[in-house]
Parts: structure tokens; sequence; C-alpha cells
């Protein structure tokens, strides 16, 4: 059973990942990680029941090959992952290689991460790793996803491919898997989350800080947007757009720009910048909305909430199932808001008196979404 390619809005908005762009990163192997489990939230249990606009939790025929997770019956288990970030950015990028990392240390895998490959190698960066005996490979990112064509090489035949963010597109068939969120759902409820703090602590100006002004940030600008204005009618939203993705200093700059304009809180849209807008924020004494990752318990600043959809979240259960030869060839995963564990958007404790409210103004965003009662893509004017 293939499935039907998603809107053409839908791809549009996938584009989104590039919020975590950056720099150079030479492949490695290695097996251990040190700390904690990073990703403990993904792998907790659904939190609610999908609704009338909620899609499928799996959808497509699949199987799962012989053998899993020794793929190609070595010995051993080796895992490859391609993207076309920087795995050292420490928020969206680094989540792929985190989830890896942490997996190759619970089941003694193996594993090689290769950051920044160019969208035009992804076939190739594919194929390499065929030739290094991998038995999954993982794509972290829609803009490679060109990179699943190497499936079909007999190079790879008995190698798992996995492609994270492909929002049906590519077209799915037997040879990949692949899950996707959507991000304007995440996007509105970041907003009614603002809107109910600004509403509890009487602000009415906001900023929305990101990087290229194109259609995967400025969407979510204007969604985000939305969903403060839903919580505060009267509310002014600063959009500020800084043309880099992972300039910190144009950050920065772009941040001062939207304090010296009297904002009262701000969400920086970003990768690897969010934590240096966060620590000048509060030196302004500036309540922060941070993502792409779990934020709250976050030792190098204070944030009011989190949205969490990094990859490495999705990735994380997926590896999970991988290990107990569960992990099916063929299939389509999809991760709602309000329904799995992640996406998510939580309230932090350091919203203080705001705390019960934005989680209260989440929780019903959520149903409501769910509920098939708001139409993101026209908001977004995508539909």
């Amino acid at each position: 059973m293939r499935i039907q390619k998603f809107s053409a809005a839908c791809v549009a908005v996938a584009m989104l990942a590039l919020a975590g762009c950056g720099s150079s990163d030479e492949p490695k192997k290695e097996k251990g990680f040190d700390g904690p489990d990073p990703f403990a939230v993904a792998r907790g249990e659904a939190i609610g029941e999908p609704g009338t606009a909620t899609a499928p939790q799996w959808a497509g025929e699949g199987a799962v090959p012989k053998s899993q997770p020794d793929q190609n019956g070595d010995g051993k288990v080796s895992i490859g992952v391609i993207t076309s970030g920087d795995t050292n950015d420490g928020t969206y990028y680094q989540s792929t290689a985190d989830a890896v990392a942490y997996a190759a240390d619970q089941h003694d895998w193996e594993y090689t991460v290769q950051g920044l490959v160019p969208l035009t190698q992804a076939v190739t960066a594919a194929e390499n790793l065929c030739r290094q005996k991998v038995d999954l490979i993982v794509i972290s990112d829609a803009q490679l996803a060109q990179g699943v064509t190497a499936a079909s090489n007999p190079l790879c035949k008995d190698t798992f491919f996995y492609l994270q963010g492909g929002y049906g597109s590519p077209e799915q068939d037997e040879t990949f898997t692949q899950s996707y969120d959507v991000g304007l759902d995440y996007a509105y409820v970041a907003g009614i989350a603002m809107g109910a703090y600004m509403k509890a602590n009487d602000i009415k100006k906001t900023g929305f800080l990101s990087g290229i002004a194109a259609p995967f940030n400025t969407t979510i600008g204007k969604v985000f947007s939305e969903g403060v204005k839903a919580q505060v009618p009267d509310a002014e939203v600063v959009e500020t757009y800084t043309g880099d993705q992972i300039d910190v200093g144009k950050a920065v700059e772009g941040f001062n720009a939207q304090a010296s304009q009297g904002i009262g809180a701000v969400y920086p849209y970003f990768g690897a910048p969010t934590v240096a807008v966060a620590k000048k924020a509060k030196e302004a004494g500036i309540p922060v909305l941070g993502s792409p990752k779990t934020f709250c318990d976050s030792s190098d600043a204070d944030f009011i909430g989190e949205v969490v959809f990094a990859p490495g979240y999705y990735l994380a259960p997926m590896l999970d199932l991988f290990a107990e030869g569960k992990l099916e060839l063929g299939v389509t995963r999809n991760w709602r808001l309000g329904v799995d564990p992640v996406p998510a958007v939580h309230a932090c404790d350091s919203a203080g008196d705001g705390k019960d409210a934005m989680s209260q103004a989440i929780e019903q965003a959520q149903a409501d979404i769910n509920a098939g009662k708001i139409d993101l893509f026209g908001m977004a004017g995508a539909s």
C-alpha cells in the first residue's frame, strides 16, 4: 500500500527543520553516552485520544525485516546518520546524534554520524554508509529525503532506511520508513501558551525572532501570532527575521532591537542561537519561550515554557522498536501534538503564577486542534 503525498503546504512547513543548521562536523564512530536519558519525555505514554482531525498513528502496510536489528547478519549492530545540519549545535540537529549515542550505549551498538551533508550528496552519503555495512541509516531531515532512493541500490539491500520529517513526501513505499509532525500545530499552541502568560502578567507586546524570512519560518511566526492574539486580542507581536539561521550575533542583535521596542516576552525560533538569546533576555528581565528541545530544566537560562519538536525526540522511540526487532519497514509514523508525548508544549515552573494558566490554555488548544475546530493551514495562508 502506498501513501499519497500530503499537500505542498505541508512540505513547505517541513522545511522548518532548517532552524538548526550549523557548522562543520566530522563523521565519527564510537560508542557510549555520558548522562541520563535526554529523551525520557518522548518515551512516555500517549497523553490524549485522537480526535476527528487526527490522522492514524501509523499508516501503510509494513513488515519487520528478518534478523532486526542485525539486518545484515554480521554479528554486530551499526547505525549511520546523515543530516544537513551541525550535530554539535546543542539543540535541533544534535538531538539526532544524542538519540543514537544513547541507544548505542544502551545496546552496545556502533554508530557513525555525518553532519553538514550537502543536499546534492544525500544519495552518495547513504550509499557510502551501506558500504560500511550499517544496519540502519537515519536520514534526519526532509532536506536530504532524496537519500532514501539509495535503498533500492543492491548495495543497500540489507540496510533499513528511516527518514525523519517526511510529511508523506517522498511517497511511502516498501523500501523505507518515515515519520513526521505538523509544525503549525505546535506553532499555534506555542502562541496560545505565550498569550496565556501575557494575559496573566498584563503583557501587551511579545517578540517572535527567527532567521531567514522564508515560509518555513514566516508561516510559523504568523500562526504563533494568531495563537497569542487568541488569548490577548489587542496584543502586538513583533516579528524579526535576522536573515541567518545560525549566526548567534545576529540573533542577539535581533533580540536587542525587539527589546528596544518594548517587548515583554520573546519566542526565539532557532536552533543554536536560542540559548544565547535566552541569556540576553534574562539579563533584560524578559521571559522566554524555548524550543526545539526540552528547556524547563535548563541550567543555561530560564524559560517560561518549552516547545519540543527536535528530531531526536521522534527517533529515540523508533530506536527502541528497532532494538526490539519491531520496527516495520514501509510505514509512516504520524506524531501528533496533544496525543503523543512529543511534539509537546509545556509550561515551566519559571512561569510562576502564569504556569497554571498556560497549562490550561495549552490543553484546551490541543483538544480544539485535534477535534478539527481550528484550520491552521488556512490561518497560515497555506491551504
